[in-house]
């Protein structure tokens, strides 16, 4: 599909997309994350996300951050260091085990101890500024 969306094969990538219309779970997600776009064409809808990059536009935050970075992840592993990595200002990167049964994406299994992380941190910036 990457292959099709490069090599501008509009007809091709959308009647493969089409299929999802089948699904009509498949078909109301597509519509839901292609609403923000105001784009219909499924080619056009991914073309027009491509072009957002945060590497394009990291260097340019400001506001401390908090990037967590479960092992496991399945659907952006080392993205979570990349950002870290093109940050220049405050951030810290968290890691989240299986040994601590808070691995996988957004840590499923582990939301009690994600969010004490959280409000840790949080806590901690708070305090900096009031102090």
């Amino acid at each position: 599909m990457l292959d099709l969306l490069h090599s501008g094969q509009q007809d091709v990538f959308n009647g493969y997309m089409s299929q999802m219309d089948a699904d009509p779970a498949m078909a109301r997600t597509m519509a839901f994350r292609s609403r923000p776009y105001g784009i219909t064409d499924d080619f056009e809808v991914f073309t027009e996300v491509e072009r957002y990059q945060l590497r394009d536009v990291a260097a340019q935050i400001r506001t401390p951050l908090l990037i967590t970075d479960p092992q496991d992840e399945q659907f952006w592993p080392g993205q979570s260091q990349q950002l870290y990595d093109l940050l220049p200002g405050e951030r810290q990167l968290v890691a989240f085990t299986r040994a601590e049964g808070a691995n996988f994406h957004c840590q499923p299994m582990g939301r009690q101890l994600t969010h004490q992380r959280m409000f840790d941190w949080l806590t901690d910036r708070l305090a900096k500024r009031a102090g």
